[in-house]
């Protein structure tokens, strides 16, 4: 896995997104239409490709990158909950959508075409490991962020994370799913990465004319000294502030945890095969790369937030991270030879 094919897979993403910007600038898709294809492609397309990777043959080896997937995952996790709920709670106190939007990427519409498009069926097969971590904490920390309550209910009944959990059992079971119903679920996840990016694009190209003119409006009067702008100033420094914590801070804490969990296993365990741990490293940072999900503006939605705010840090992190995933993957492979386990 290489920063060409990280770089080569984005702009193929970035050239379906623009697809999909034209044609809801076209046709003037309705919000109905919007949240149609986002249910579809969160809870049927996204548990089909989850699912169709796991009817695979058993091996060991595999099976305990999972499983490593997933314990670095939710640690990876609980240090961006760490970074938004301690780092910065005296100096500058964050909003609860702020640390939302921090502590979630967008893995799946996002993570999932870029991993698929650079390390291939196996690759995906290791970033379940954070989708789980992420439909957890996002029902444990995110939902008790916006209500002070806990939801198991939605955990155990998320779609996703049960295609993981009946992935795993058909995984470690001696006989495999039928090819009359794998085929289908299998062609159906396979439209992910397409339907991912242009949902993207339709997204952005549905984005109200006020709300774009308002923005213009926010970020032209941050350079203005006036003080009637000082609320505006305000707002959009907190957009930049969160950005920069979600894109840059959380991905260089990420990088150390992830080179130092590779570098302890490489000196520890020599005799796995490594090959497949940095394989299983590689994709959980990528992962933790991705912009804020979609799920801070779900959770704004649902608990009457402030829509707006979390439109923009999407749109805005969205745009910004066709730069810094690259620049924190390269990152990466050099903190990587600093320690001397490229």
């Amino acid at each position: 896995m290489t920063i060409d094919k990280i770089i080569g897979q984005l702009l193929i993403m970035m050239t379906i997104a623009i697809i999909g910007f034209i044609y809801a600038k076209l046709t003037k898709v309705s919000e109905t239409e919007q949240k149609f294809l986002s249910k579809m492609l969160l809870y049927f397309i996204n548990p089909c490709l989850i699912f169709s990777h796991f009817n695979i043959d058993f091996e060991k080896s595999r099976f305990v990158g999972l499983c490593i997937s997933i314990v670095v995952s939710f640690l990876v996790t609980f240090l961006f909950i760490l970074l938004a709920e301690c780092i910065f709670r005296k100096k500058v106190p964050l909003s609860k959508l702020q640390k939302i939007g921090i502590v979630f990427t967008n893995c799946g519409f996002i993570g999932i075409p870029l991993i698929e498009g650079v390390a291939g069926g196996e690759g995906v097969f290791y970033l379940m490991g954070y989708l789980v971590a992420f439909n957890v904490m996002l029902w444990v920390y995110g939902y008790y962020q916006m209500t002070q309550k806990f939801n198991l209910i939605k955990i155990i009944t998320n779609p996703n994370v049960l295609a993981v959990l009946l992935g795993i059992t058909v995984y470690v079971l001696p006989f495999k799913v039928p090819e009359a119903i794998a085929k289908p679920v299998a062609l159906i996840g396979g439209t992910n990465t397409a339907m991912s990016m242009i949902l993207l694009g339709v997204l952005f190209g549905a984005l109200k004319k006020e709300w774009m003119i308002k923005l213009f409006n926010t970020f032209k009067s941050f350079f203005n000294q006036n003080p009637e702008f000082k609320e505006q100033r305000k707002k959009i420094g907190t957009l930049l502030f969160t950005a920069f914590v979600r894109l840059c801070l959380c991905s260089l804490f990420s990088l150390v945890l992830c080179g130092f969990i590779y570098f302890s296993i490489v000196k520890l365990f020599p005799s796995w095969d490594l090959t497949s741990i940095k394989l299983v490293i590689t994709v959980i940072y990528i992962a933790s790369l991705c912009p804020t999900g979609m799920s801070v503006s779900s959770m704004a939605c649902l608990f009457d937030g402030d829509t707006v705010f979390s439109n923009f840090l999407v749109c805005f992190t969205h745009a910004l991270c066709l730069v810094s995933i690259p620049l924190f993957f390269a990152f990466f492979n050099i903190f990587l030879k600093l320690l001397g386990i490229e």
